[in-house]
């Protein structure tokens, strides 16, 4: 039960790219908490949200580059993810980041921020969900 966000500077990508970068980025996610990425209840519960910065409004230090850095933030239960699916996710990402950008030289090409959610902090339509209604939700043994 993820939540993806994705934020990167407006023109990084066309589209069709943005949708195929989503597409694997949200892939990497599931396949990292244990979920089949072709299962519809866990395709259901994958929400990604794709942010544009403006050209100018990155900085890094104190500067303002042109080729800033892709954000992309996982937010998930506490539990969904352990400290081994963090570092295959982490990999992963990076796989697919160095696919779509390239590397950069002499910097990073992005930060994966990875987020949990404490046990009673994930709800939706009034219900408060566990992480095992979560993984039952998702069809994660």
């Amino acid at each position: 039960m993820p939540l993806i966000r994705v934020t990167a500077q407006e023109g990084t990508f066309e589209k069709a790219t943005q949708n195929k970068f989503m597409e694997e980025i949200t892939d990497a996610v599931l396949t990292a908490e244990g979920a089949d990425p072709k299962d519809p209840g866990a395709q259901s519960l994958a929400w990604a949200y794709y942010t544009e910065q403006q050209k100018g409004d990155v900085y890094i230090g104190k500067q303002n580059i042109d080729t800033p850095p892709v954000l992309i933030r996982v937010t998930a239960p506490a539990g969904g993810l352990d400290e081994a699916a963090n570092h295959a996710l982490a990999k992963s990402v990076n796989a697919i980041v160095n696919d779509f950008i390239g590397t950069f030289e002499g910097r990073l090409n992005h930060w994966l921020l990875i987020d949990e959610i404490p046990k009673t902090g994930w709800a939706s339509n009034g219900i408060v969900f566990s992480i095992e209604d979560v993984k039952s939700a998702m069809n994660i043994a």
